[in-house]
């Protein structure tokens, strides 16, 4: 699985098909339903003010895969039906109350799974990638709605999208739905029982998640990196290190596109030469960011949000829904320190922002860094995320092994990077400002980078010093890979 922008995906014609989800008619539910989390209130309350300024914003999470030969078109949709049925956030709708804004759960056998659209001749690429872009634009956080699913089939295999809205999934959502929609299609085909038990729910989790931060006070010692991390000069939140030429507080079109970082056997000395000192591909890339940030005109300490995934060792592991928190992490780059001193200060960071895992970052500016957590906390800010997408369920699974994720917004004020390994090697998916300073200042960093990672792979176990040579060649493209959904080099 890679993560990739929506429009370098080259789906092959088919007929198109669309689904969207039905849900009975009923008045809303007495008082005591479940309230949102704390990254749903967030982005709904961003959400409705945008609306009402009529500058409506959108963050769509997709995930697109194969399925082979003749599809059974029953076969699929009874898989489709059983995923919404199982996770509960895949079956709320948005309600106002008189708090704020709440969730509203259908009981799993009121859904139903309704067709749209069917047997859309979709002749051409271009056809396709319309078929693709309009499914990524349904989904809104305030109107509805928060999924939608569509299908291009062809005479031997089907192009399968599902599409959420962040507000009921994150990235790792993804491919939880690939390995789940994937298993009970096989399932069903061969006549087997598929899994058709309720997955842990979300909902819980956002209960459980704001039982403990309600307890926490501005003194809590559980605050301290916080309190260590935040002052007056950076703020609460760190804005990206480096000019991208825009204003604060300004929406602009924003620009995806997916960087090869290193190739499989290059990836695998970068991870064994981390090791050696202690490290592991995480820490190595925060060590080549902050290095590269730092050589690119940014500061000798590199800061960022990064999300950390909360279902690690839980009833969660295989659960939909937002379930990521993000915490602060501050990585040195010393222009006297050698290849061992940055990873050991790169795992010292990570280790500091780990142990705010369970201190929900909103909850935590409420306690030091002002009242107002909502649309504010979704302005600009310095992001770093990485993901190893082969230890995912089912990771070796053909159709997961050619799955793709699309991170989808028009519009944006800063710049995301999604660094992500999968079979192929090491990858870097950015989402910024389309202004010219970003593009340059973007293009530069990931050169820097690339150039940096190259270097890190040739350190053995007894260097003392980051080697920092000429710029390496490129990464070569990897082999195109032979399915329907294509990955660009």
């Amino acid at each position: 699985m890679r993560q990739l922008p929506a429009e370098q995906a080259v789906v092959d014609a088919g007929d198109g098909w669309t689904w969207g989800l039905g849900f009975p008619e009923r008045p809303p539910a007495p008082a005591g339903r479940p309230a949102t989390s704390y990254n749903q209130a967030a982005h709904l309350a961003a959400a409705r003010l945008a609306h009402a300024a009529g500058e409506p914003i959108a963050f769509a999470i997709c995930c697109a895969f194969e399925l082979p030969g003749p599809v059974h078109l029953p076969v699929l949709e009874a898989a489709l039906l059983s995923l919404v049925r199982r996770h509960e956030v895949l079956r709320t709708t948005c309600r106002p109350t008189r708090w704020g804004v709440s969730l509203q759960v259908h009981p799993a056998q009121d859904v139903r799974l309704e067709r749209r659209s069917h047997s859309v001749p979709l002749k051409s690429h271009a056809a396709t990638r319309a078929h693709v872009d309009a499914l990524l634009r349904q989904v809104d956080p305030v109107t509805g709605p928060l999924v939608v699913i569509g299908a291009v089939i062809r005479a031997h295999s089907a192009t399968v999208h599902v599409v959420y809205d962040h507000l009921v999934a994150d990235v790792l959502s993804a491919p939880l739905t690939v390995a789940e929609l994937v298993t009970t299609y096989e399932n069903l085909l061969r006549r087997r029982r598929p899994d058709t038990n309720p997955a842990p729910g979300f909902l819980d989790f956002a209960r459980e998640e704001r039982a403990y931060n309600h307890a926490l006070r501005a003194s809590d010692e559980r605050l301290a990196h916080w309190r260590s991390f935040t002052t007056p000069e950076t703020g609460f939140y760190p804005d990206f290190p480096l000019g991208l030429g825009a204003e604060a507080g300004r929406q602009y079109p924003a620009v995806n596109h997916t960087h090869p970082l290193l190739p499989g056997p290059m990836t695998q000395r970068l991870e064994a030469a981390c090791r050696a000192h202690g490290g592991s591909v995480l820490t190595g890339l925060l060590a080549a960011m902050a290095l590269s940030v730092r050589d690119e005109g940014g500061p000798d300490v590199y800061r960022a949000m990064m999300p950390l995934d909360r279902r690690r060792a839980s009833p969660y592991a295989r659960s939909v829904g937002w379930f990521v928190n993000a915490v602060p992490v501050e990585i040195p780059a010393p222009r006297t320190a050698g290849f061992a001193a940055l990873l050991a200060g790169a795992r010292q960071g990570l280790e500091a922002g780990r142990g705010q895992a369970q201190v929900h970052h909103l909850r935590a500016r409420q306690l030091l860094g002002g009242s107002d957590t909502s649309a504010t906390a979704y302005r600009a800010v310095s992001f770093f995320s990485y993901l190893d997408f082969r230890h995912v369920p089912e990771a070796g699974h053909p159709s997961m092994r050619t799955a793709a994720v699309h991170v989808w917004s028009p519009a944006t004020n800063g710049s995301f990077f999604w660094f992500h390994r999968d079979h192929d090697g090491l990858h870097l998916n950015t989402l910024h400002v389309a202004t010219p300073h970003a593009h340059r200042t973007i293009n530069a960093l990931v050169t820097t980078l690339q150039r940096t990672l190259h270097a890190f792979t040739n350190q053995s176990r007894t260097s003392h010093q980051a080697k920092r040579t000429e710029p390496a060649p490129p990464p070569a493209p990897s082999e195109k890979r032979r399915n329907h959904v294509r990955h660009p080099p």
